[in-house]
């Protein structure tokens, strides 16, 4: 009966080995090379490059696909919407990019890097899914640093006596 677990134990390791070794590649493409050659892209995890003027303009083609555009930030807050928000701003086109999670606020990773980019004037690069409202966000990238905004990390509270 020992034997039994042992071998039972070594299976579960392997398949446990399996699955985190076997995830998909991400892929980054246009949507014109994505509609010309579908098949080419269905194992990976794709994101559609855009412009924001190209997103706006053919919504219905990008709508629940993730896809990845570039700009400037030009507002981050919660106003007058349902969760906290960031625009967008490519030349004259506007886009708002979102988080899933009702949140008024953001965490404090993502708004140390909304605060920089907003201060050295440089684009950041969000990637998520469209929706009619805007993109759902996955990932922020500004200067060589990501984050992910569907984490909010903890508030430390500094009492009298602790370490942090």
């Amino acid at each position: 009966m020992p034997h039994f677990y042992r071998s039972a134990g070594l299976m579960l390791m392997v398949l446990m080995l399996g699955a985190a070794c076997g995830h998909v590649p991400q892929v980054r493409a246009g949507l014109d090379d994505v509609l010309a050659d579908p098949e080419a892209y269905e194992d990976t995890g794709l994101i559609i490059t855009a412009s924001i003027g190209d997103v706006l303009e053919r919504h219905s083609l990008y709508r629940e696909r993730r896809i990845e555009v570039t700009g400037q930030l030009a507002y981050y807050g919660s106003r007058s919407f349902w969760t906290w928000y960031l625009i967008v701003v490519d030349q004259q086109h506007k886009l708002r990019c979102y988080t899933k999670y009702y949140r008024v606020s953001v965490g404090r990773d993502v708004e140390v890097m909304l605060l920089r980019a907003a201060s050295e004037k440089e684009p950041l690069t969000v990637n998520g899914v469209l929706h009619n409202d805007g993109i759902e966000i996955r990932e922020i990238v500004y200067a060589g640093q990501l984050v992910r905004p569907n984490f909010k990390s903890p508030v430390l509270l500094n009492a009298p006596g602790s370490i942090y």
